[in-house]
């Protein structure tokens, strides 16, 4: 039996014909820039999030960084956040011309915001929290701190749709924050994909002209090359949107699974394996399932040679990357821990029952063989 990290086939009947029948539509009314597909996703995504606006852009990475720029992030400011996530997190930011102050996280993976204080300097202008896993950063803390010293936050959501906190979604919490939407991430897309969202006019009006290489989007085609600011193209296409249209049909029906694969896990895998902890009012977006495990590399080959796919996530740490060895580091003890014990294990709507239990037989079955 083999079971993959992540299985992207559409397998899902009501999925695959909603697909189809949305690329359809494009190729009779043949917009496939700033169609009406693109202002109806943007509409919901709205609405779904509890948000005044939304901007369908070309990938998570463009969300983020067009969202720092939108703030008017720039050379000599700094920017706190997480050394544990994907790369991105940090290039949006030294693309922006500023620099990122690395803050050591949690074993929930997450920035610690008991740390964040010991890293404000005059430079500083905002935080950066990652919710990684899908799991909700503790905001009400980050919130306090950017109030207290007058910094803007920006949620990087590029693993979290969906999930939320006390009936609040992530993406709401901040002044600007970006999602992705590529064809791995909670609300998947066929391609890459990214949303930009807030609750200020200003910011998206700016983030707005930012997506369309710094021009005001003119329709009629009438004026072009009003650029107001240089930027580059970051637009969403109206294939993707329309594509995204048909995953969020289909959502609550992923997460319902995802959901059931969650519990089955944390009900029948070893209590020897430390699982990710959530909050007590918290939904989690369900992008991942890390364990943390102390013979972490022998269970990892243990697993493949039973042809279960696993994979070690933010590997180096992004502070140790040859590109970011010119920034200050501080020890960061427990990214270092975490990232020498964590493995993520399959998890996708994908997996057949057979599947997730040969999962746990064959994880529970190293632990007793190495742990």
């Amino acid at each position: 039996m083999k079971v993959r990290m992540f299985d992207l086939r559409v397998k899902d009947k009501f999925l695959h014909k909603n697909l189809l029948s949305n690329f359809k539509k494009i190729l009779k009314h043949g917009v496939f820039f700033f169609g009406p597909e693109l202002h109806e996703f943007e509409k919901k995504m709205s609405k779904y999030l509890g948000v005044k606006y939304a901007l369908g852009v070309a990938s998570g990475s463009s969300a983020l960084y067009i969202a720092l720029k939108s703030l008017g992030i720039r050379k000599g400011d700094e920017v706190i956040t997480t050394p544990f996530s994907w790369i991105i997190t940090s290039n949006a930011i030294v693309e922006c011309g500023a620099t990122p102050v690395f803050c050591d996280i949690k074993d929930d993976y997450n920035i610690n915001p008991d740390l964040i204080e010991s890293k404000i300097t005059k430079k500083t202008k905002a935080i950066l929290p990652m919710h990684w896993g899908g799991h909700i950063c503790d905001m009400k803390s980050i919130l306090k701190i950017a109030k207290k010293y007058n910094l803007f936050v920006v949620e990087d959501s590029a693993q979290s749709f969906g999930a939320e906190f006390d009936g609040k979604k992530t993406g709401s919490f901040s002044d600007v924050a970006a999602f992705s939407m590529n064809p791995m991430k909670p609300l998947n897309g066929f391609g890459e994909g990214g949303l930009i969202v807030t609750n200020k006019k200003k910011l998206y009006e700016k983030a707005k002209i930012l997506r369309y290489a710094g021009t005001t989007s003119d329709p009629k085609k009438i004026i072009t090359n009003n650029c107001l600011e240089v930027s580059l193209n970051h637009k969403m296409d109206t294939v993707n949107a329309s594509m995204l249209l048909a995953s969020l049909k289909n959502f609550k029906k992923k997460r319902k699974k995802l959901s059931l694969i969650k519990r089955y896990y944390e009900k029948n895998l070893s209590k020897k394996i430390l699982l990710q902890k959530f909050h007590k009012k918290e939904k989690p977006g369900l992008y991942a399932f890390p364990i943390q495990v102390k013979s972490r590399d022998r269970i990892k080959k243990f697993l493949e040679s039973k042809n279960i796919e696993t994979k070690i996530w933010n590997s180096p740490l992004i502070c140790d990357s040859p590109a970011y060895k010119k920034y200050k580091k501080d020890k960061l003890p427990i990214a270092r821990k975490v990232l020498s014990k964590t493995l993520n294990i399959p998890f996708h709507e994908n997996m057949t029952n057979d599947q997730i239990k040969f999962v746990v037989d064959q994880l529970n079955l190293s632990i007793k063989k190495f742990n």
